[in-house]
């Protein structure tokens, strides 16, 4: 049958909205291209081009011709007039928008205006997003799934490359193997995928039983992705859902067996967390004996060992200042290593800190001996920062708990946070707050934000690298320095009310999302990027106003 000329509107939209979101996890050039998509196909939807057409075909050929163009363009603004009277009267959508609104405002106020453009391009789709998806067609729920499916599929092929990735080797840190997205931004991605897979495998007849094992096993391989990338965020995310998510599924379920079981369920989790938590900290913590009076004095080549036998910082329970070797350590490791001893790693710390932290943490002495001793993918992995050979194992959230501890002792004892990804979190809050009490009534404007933080930074004196003074790290406490107390009120009402006007807080979906959206932007500047923007305007817009029926929390599963 011939494609009308609505319908190829429609698939456009749809293949545009497809683009996006299969974009989301790995290129930031997919999800403009996909916005540019979406805002053609909708200039176009919302224009009356039949006025234009009949316009075109009254009197000569050359009058047509002449009024062509200002009559398409008269046309195109009236459409475009027409979906803004479409957008302002859903008052859901126009408040979320506001977000964009307020940072407009914030030009009042403002000094860098180039910073300031900067800004604005990247929050765009706080606009666009919310225009388009509420003054488009709504989707059922057959076509609401088959996205949700897309971007689940999406995640899991980026999850594949990047287990690829990691296999191989082919990263610095970890965290750079979403190098080209945030790994923070990608664990949401995770998150989410992970929770509409369990909405889709409790579901009653939502696909045939061997559609669902497929979905199990995409599953489980999501959690173990998680696992395998060290992913602190996605892990904590994905298991605080639970905690908002179990207890509204014991609430709401008839069977006693179920109730039950997920009671039992959460009791033996939270011992079993519990236990391995403190089984890790207590490891961290305990230091193997040794005499410090009865130190050898020389290496197996007749060479001093220095020995500060008063300093007390560890490494697995090992000392670290002990039977070091200078001379030994940097002559050998020169003959292994294209880093030299004496500069820094691929982290850019320095490498002989780096070597007598790892083979620390082996349990050896620092000489010539023990380098030698060495693999070449522990030369590798020591070139590339790696300090301890615990971080060395594919399921490492005992090597991140130890990283955490390290941090916490390191900031302690010499105040300096630079090198542990908590601590320096801590001391971006330091510097937000120190800003939110000289600017909490309006903030510092939309464009000076970096400012008001390399001024704060200098202020409080701090101890972190000058390439690693970054922003306040948490979304709230960056709207608050942007816009003072009324900015961050509105913030949250703009997030928080327009589910309330549309009754969605009990829809699965933007339930979780608004759960994972919330945890993000405590530990990180979510909006602040082009991908996570994307992503929350995106699934905002998306479980809000593009869809004709919501999925009630768990009532339509076991």
């Amino acid at each position: 049958m011939p494609v009308t000329w609505k319908q190829f509107e429609r698939y456009w939209y749809i293949l545009s909205l497809m683009v996006i979101v299969a974009g989301l996890p790995f290129s930031k050039l997919l999800l403009s291209i996909g916005q540019f998509m979406m805002a053609g196909g909708w200039v176009v939807g919302q224009s009356d081009y039949r006025t234009w057409l009949a316009r075109m075909r009254e009197g000569p050929a050359g009058r047509a011709v002449l009024l062509a163009v200002p009559v398409g363009v008269w046309v195109m603004f009236s459409g475009i007039a027409k979906g803004f009277r479409q957008f302002f009267s859903n008052r859901a959508a126009l408040l979320f928008t506001s977000i964009m609104l307020m940072h407009l405002a914030g030009l009042l106020w403002t000094t860098d205006f180039n910073y300031a453009m900067k800004d604005l391009r990247t929050k765009l789709p706080l606009f666009l997003l919310p225009l388009f998806l509420s003054t488009s067609g709504a989707f059922g729920k057959k076509a609401f799934y088959r996205f949700i499916l897309l971007f689940v599929l999406a995640v899991l092929v980026r999850s594949l490359f990047n287990a690829w990735m990691i296999a191989v080797h082919h990263y610095v840190d970890i965290r750079d193997v979403s190098h080209n997205i945030s790994h923070i931004i990608f664990s949401l991605m995770l998150s989410l995928s992970i929770y509409a897979l369990v909405y889709f495998l409790l579901k009653r007849n939502f696909c045939l039983l061997w559609q669902k094992g497929i979905m199990l096993i995409i599953l489980a391989w999501l959690l173990a992705y998680i696992i395998i990338s060290q992913s602190f965020t996605g892990l904590s995310i994905t298991l605080a859902i639970l905690i908002f998510l179990v207890p509204v599924l014991i609430f709401k379920s008839r069977n006693r067996w179920l109730k039950t079981g997920l009671g039992l369920g959460i009791l033996v989790f939270n011992v079993t967390v519990f236990l391995f938590l403190r089984s890790v900290v207590g490891d961290y913590y305990q230091v193997n004996p040794i005499d410090l009076t009865r130190l050898e004095k020389t290496t197996s080549r007749g060479n001093p060992y220095i020995n500060s036998a008063f300093a007390t910082e560890t490494e697995n329970g090992n000392y670290l200042w002990i039977y070091i070797q200078w001379d030994e350590l940097r002559g050998a490791w020169n003959k292994r290593s294209r880093i030299p001893f004496d500069s820094l790693n691929l982290k850019s710390g320095p490498v002989a800190y780096t070597v007598i932290r790892y083979l620390t943490s082996k349990g050896w002495r620092k000489d010539a001996d023990a380098v030698e001793k060495l693999s070449p993918e522990e030369i590798t992995a020591i070139e590339k920062g790696i300090a301890n050979q615990i971080f060395l194992k594919k399921f490492g959230i005992r090597g991140r708990i130890y990283e955490f501890l390290w941090g916490f002792d390191n900031y302690r004892s010499t105040g300096n946070p630079t090198g542990s990804t908590l601590m320096q979190r801590l001391e971006f809050w330091k510097a937000s707050l120190g800003i939110i009490r000289e600017n909490w009534l309006t903030g510092v404007g939309t464009g000076d934000m970096n400012l008001a933080f390399d001024a704060q930074y200098e202020k409080m004196h701090t101890k972190l690298a000058p390439d690693q003074r970054w922003r306040s790290h948490n979304q709230f406490l960056s709207i608050f320095i942007g816009f003072g107390i009324f900015g961050l009120l509105w913030f949250l009402a703009a997030i928080l009310y327009p589910p309330v006007m549309l009754r969605r807080f009990d829809d699965y979906f933007f339930f979780v999302f608004l759960i994972i959206f919330f945890l993000s932007m405590l530990m990180e500047d979510t909006i602040e990027s082009q991908t996570g923007v994307t992503f929350a305007a995106l699934f905002y817009s998306f479980f809000l106003f593009a869809r004709k029926e919501k999925d009630p929390v768990f009532n339509q599963v076991i």
